[in-house]
């Protein structure tokens, strides 16, 4: 079912916390073990994740979170900005450490982000997200093929917008680390999450091939970003551990490529890849959380760094 958007402004955002022992009192409460237990809270921060980096080489402890209402040189995947008005979305970074974790599931780290991150907007906001692969939260309401992806192109006519995906971008991953220097040593991720909350529409950037939303423009709600945030880690602690464990990995795996069968099984990826664009169905995951699809002609596609571009 679709979701209405809504068109008008939120009005006074309020900082994340309103002071550092209101930061630490939040900490204090949540049913978590150890992500969120350390909180490190900025008005305006350079980059959460630069942060979260620093402090891990200076020894911090895993479940670290380093949060701020703004940023000023935001990145993404690929060396992309992620840019968000003062207050109105979420911007954190979390440091994971690990000793036991595969090195072939390292690329599954964002995927597992995505997925509690998808999990928690259901949680709080009662709005239908799901992830794209390889590290992005998105909306994408219509089920029924046909008279779904009729609905979009005549909303993207209405729009202006010409050629854009069926979906709309909610949020994204960016994951940076040091891996284990030997078998049995420690290793770090920082994962760094960025989420659209109470901005309009004015205040999000045009992006035709990605097009963003945020939870207020699908809801018309106004979201309290610290009760979102508490959700996001309870769940991103979930599935982090889950990632680890050998015997809880495959229930990983397989929620995750349910998730994205959901909205991509029997339809055609486009997809940007190094220097070409490929077509083809979608196939899964492979054990390094890289994208198998087959094209038109049979061949079966392994990508693990690439872009999906189109649904048809």
């Amino acid at each position: 079912m679709s979701v209405p958007r809504h068109q008008g402004a939120p009005e006074g955002a309020r900082p994340l916390f309103s002071s550092e022992s209101a930061a630490q009192s939040f900490a204090a409460t949540l049913p978590t073990r150890a992500l969120g237990k350390r909180i490190e809270y900025h008005r305006v921060a350079e980059s959460t994740n630069e942060l979260a980096l620093s402090a891990a080489r200076a020894g911090a402890p895993h479940g670290l979170v380093v949060a701020a209402d703004e940023q000023t040189v935001g990145r993404g995947r690929r060396g992309r900005s992620w840019s968000a008005p003062p207050a109105q979305g979420l911007l954190f970074s979390v440091l994971v450490r690990y000793e036991h974790l595969p090195p072939e599931r390292l690329g599954w780290m964002a995927l597992a982000a995505g997925l509690a991150g998808a999990e928690a907007v259901e949680q709080i906001a009662d709005l239908p997200a799901t992830i794209k692969w390889p590290n992005d939260i998105v909306i994408f309401d219509f089920r029924l093929p046909n008279a779904d992806l009729k609905k979009q192109r005549i909303e993207n006519r209405k729009s202006k917008i010409e050629n854009a995906p069926p979906w709309r971008k909610l949020g994204g991953i960016l994951c940076e680390g040091v891996a284990p220097g030997k078998p049995g040593s420690a290793g770090f991720v920082v994962v760094g999450m960025g989420l659209n909350v109470l901005q309009d529409r004015d205040s999000l950037p045009s992006v035709p091939k990605s097009p963003p939303t945020s939870i207020f423009l699908e809801t018309g709600r106004k979201i309290a970003r610290t009760k979102l945030l508490a959700a996001l880690l309870v769940r991103l602690e979930r599935r982090f551990h889950e990632l680890q464990a050998s015997e809880t990995f495959g229930s990983l795996r397989t929620t995750v490529e349910g998730r994205l069968a959901a909205w991509w099984q029997g339809r055609q990826l486009v997809i940007q890849a190094t220097g070409a664009e490929i077509r083809g169905t979608y196939e899964g995951l492979d054990e390094f959380g890289c994208l198998k699809t087959r094209s038109p002609e049979g061949q079966e596609h392994v990508l693990a760094d690439a872009e999906i571009i189109g649904v048809r």
